[in-house]
């Protein structure tokens, strides 16, 4: 499969990234893990399956399923091993050592920490004491000690306003927090980042916080005035990436099209892959054999997918 031949473009023939891509189920699509290199202009599939968050932990890339699996791939992309959990909805993912990864929980409004060798859920961090789901927890992003989480709603049953604009990201240390732990956390206490509309993937950029306000169809770093950058796309944004000179962001179809916000005249309905060139404001769209993008990560080593 091709990607458009970007190499072609003399405006995108510096992006030669290799990425990773999981894709939830949509529809009939299956969903899966894709392999994209830029630079060779090939596309893979790595796994057939609904997948959402992964991470890496240690020499093992940990990737959580919608439908309550999680996996374990090693460097060359080869499943080493899965299991599978109750109705945890789990979404995204972070690494929190080489032995232990923290996987959301939004069923249960809970972090859950795993051993990456058993998959043995040891700790958690817990945001509700409800076992049902009232924030939509989504991604989680570590940077040192603070766990940065993505959330609809900081306030409780964010289903009974599904189209307000109460999303949030949250910050919680976790200095004291240890693998076997449980911690509790009051969200609507900790928020870095309000009034957002359905937020999705959270990460870090050169000290600066950024995520996907999903629903809005924005990818967002924030800075101080004109250091913030507001990258508005004509879909629902969820999955973002950086290179040195490129930002990739996911888009996938509208699984509730009455929710599109009205101030938009159009949406895009296409699943694929945004390749923004930050300088230029200008980009590129790959489309993926998907509906659905989740998480997208940069691969920076060269290992070739089997064998």
């Amino acid at each position: 499969m091709l990607l458009h031949g970007l190499k072609e473009d003399p405006d995108f023939r510096h992006v030669e990234s290799r990425l990773l891509v999981s894709c939830p189920a949509g529809g009939t699509d299956e969903g899966g893990l894709f392999y994209l290199d830029f630079d060779k202009n090939e596309l893979k599939k790595l796994y057939a399956g609904t997948c959402s968050g992964m991470a890496w932990a240690g020499e093992r890339l940990i990737v959580a399923t919608d439908d309550n699996h999680i996996l374990a791939l090693d460097r060359r992309f080869r499943l080493v091993s899965k299991t599978k959990y109750g109705k945890l909805d789990f979404h995204g993912v972070s690494g929190w050592s080489d032995s232990h990864v923290l996987i959301v929980e939004t069923a249960t409004n809970t972090v859950g920490c795993y051993e990456v060798e058993t998959f043995r859920r040891t700790g958690e961090i817990r945001f509700h004491a409800s076992d049902k789901d009232v924030h939509h927890l989504n991604d989680v992003w570590l940077e040192g000690h603070t766990l940065y989480v993505s959330m609809f709603s900081p306030y409780d049953r964010w289903y009974l306003d599904p189209t307000g604009k109460h999303g949030a990201i949250v910050a919680v240390d976790l200095t004291e927090f240890r693998p076997d732990g449980s911690l509790v956390v009051e969200p609507a206490e900790h928020i870095v980042t309000g009034g957002l509309y359905m937020p999705h993937t959270v990460t870090v950029r050169n000290g600066r916080l950024a995520y996907c306000d999903s629903m809005t169809f924005r990818a967002v770093v924030e800075g101080d005035g004109e250091n913030e950058t507001a990258i508005q796309l004509p879909g629902f944004t969820r999955g973002l990436a950086f290179a040195e000179r490129t930002i990739f962001i996911g888009q996938s179809r509208m699984r509730h099209v009455l929710r599109i916000p009205h101030e938009f005249s159009n949406c895009s309905l296409d699943g694929g892959i945004y390749v923004y060139h930050p300088e230029y404001r200008i980009s590129r769209f790959v489309p993926l054999p998907a509906q659905q993008v989740y998480q997208i990560l940069v691969v920076d080593a060269e290992p070739s997918p089997g064998g």
